[in-house]
């Protein structure tokens, strides 16, 4: 799916950060335990927006129903202070929101950005679900052990021609 460079960046590490919560370090799946904690949080984790948005937008998972396709095809290939770039006002109309959601809403809209950052939020969203590029991989099965050892074969490859390259230039090798 096309999206702008903006959300083609926070697309990626939105997917990290849901992938995060998803699992316990003993592999039990916390995601709605952690998910309902950050949103309790909300009014503390706001400030964070202005320079780590995907961290806060993950409140908002699954917050989210789209009316348009269209719609949101154009939120994502637009960017924050683009003037394509819809305000909450005009976007709110094309989804329906969860209850839940809505006081995450208000608390959002109370910060400055909060507007920008609600309109990314659904954008998000609409990626996570529409875009298989930002499904989130997961290896599960035997193939995927034999995948990685041609994995690890192309970057031995790879680490020996940049080893190789480095000599080329006048620097020591770390193995020699």
């Amino acid at each position: 799916m096309k999206k702008s460079r903006y959300f083609s960046d926070l697309i990626k590490n939105y997917i990290d950060e849901v992938d995060d919560l998803v699992t316990d370090s003993e592999g039990k799946s916390v995601l709605q335990k952690r998910l309902n904690e950050k949103r309790r949080e909300i009014d503390a984790i706001l400030p964070m927006i202005e320079f780590s948005p995907e961290m806060v937008s993950v409140v908002f998972y699954g917050a989210f129903d789209f009316k348009s396709n269209e719609i949101m095809q154009q939120v994502v290939l637009s960017e924050p202070g683009d003037p394509a770039f819809f305000a909450w006002a005009e976007l709110e109309s094309e989804l329906t929101v969860t209850g839940w959601a809505r006081p995450l809403i208000e608390s959002s809209l109370k910060v400055e950005g909060g507007d920008a950052f609600l309109v990314a939020t659904a954008g998000l969203e609409f990626l996570r679900g529409k875009d298989s590029l930002s499904a989130p991989m997961r290896e599960s099965e035997p193939e995927a052990e034999k995948e990685g050892d041609d994995e690890e074969d192309g970057l031995d490859d790879l680490n020996e021609a940049g080893a190789d390259w480095l000599a080329e230039q006048g620097f020591d090798s770390l193995d020699r």
